[in-house]
Formats: structure tokens, sequence, C-alpha cells
């Protein structure tokens, strides 16, 4: 995979939810929405908009003849822990962590984020 696609500007929601009242905004609109067939709507739209986003830097990154991963796959690696960490109120490392997520998407396990994954034996 050619290295450009992870340098690519990370979709709104990824940057919205980096902060703590971005993630207090998502666990509370999560928390208070009703069940019913609008709001399902609403929700499907929303949806709609990340996935037409994460498409649009996929079509990039192929328009540079780069080889991104599959939406599905960018949704449940690198999407995803965000929004879980928000709904349950789960702080993000300090630093590194976005980038951790690419490159584990990429599969570059190498690149860990120096402020959540200490292993013995590590020098430091």
């Amino acid at each position: 995979m050619a290295p450009g696609w992870q340098c690519a500007p990370a979709p709104s929601s990824a940057i919205s939810i980096r902060t703590p009242e971005g993630r207090a905004l998502v666990r509370a609109v999560v928390l208070s929405m009703p069940h019913t067939t609008r709001t399902q709507d609403e929700r499907a739209q929303h949806f709609r908009r990340r996935m037409h986003s994460i498409e649009q830097i996929r079509r990039r990154a192929l328009s540079r003849g780069e080889d991104p991963p599959p939406l599905e796959q960018i949704l449940d690696q690198l999407v995803a822990p965000f929004y879980l960490r928000a709904i349950f109120g789960i702080d993000p490392p300090a630093t590194g962590y976005p980038e951790h997520l690419v490159h584990r998407l990429l599969g570059d396990e190498r690149h860990t984020p120096a402020t959540t994954h200490h292993h013995p034996g590590d020098s430091d």
C-alpha cells in the first residue's frame, strides 16, 4: 500500500470526537436517541454521510495509484474505536492513538503509541 494514504485527512467525525467535548456530545446524542422511524432515518442518513466522506478519501487515494483498505475495514478498524471510546466515556491516549489505528489498519504493527502500549523489554 502506498504511504500517501495514511496521510489523508481524518474524517471530520474522527476529529470532532478527539476532544472531551466532542466525546461528551456523541455520548449524549447516542444515549438520548428515541427509537422512532424518524430518528432511525436520521441516523441512517448521518451514517451514509460518514461513509460517503470516507469513500471520497478512498477515491482520492485510488486516483493517486494507492491501494486503500476497503470501506468496511476502515469503519471497523479506524472509525469504530473512536465512537466506542466516546460512547463509553473512555478517553483516548494523549498522543499517537489515531496514528496507531492507521498503522494497524495498514498492517504496520511496529507503530504503537508509547502512551498506551509498553511491552516488557522495550527500551525507553
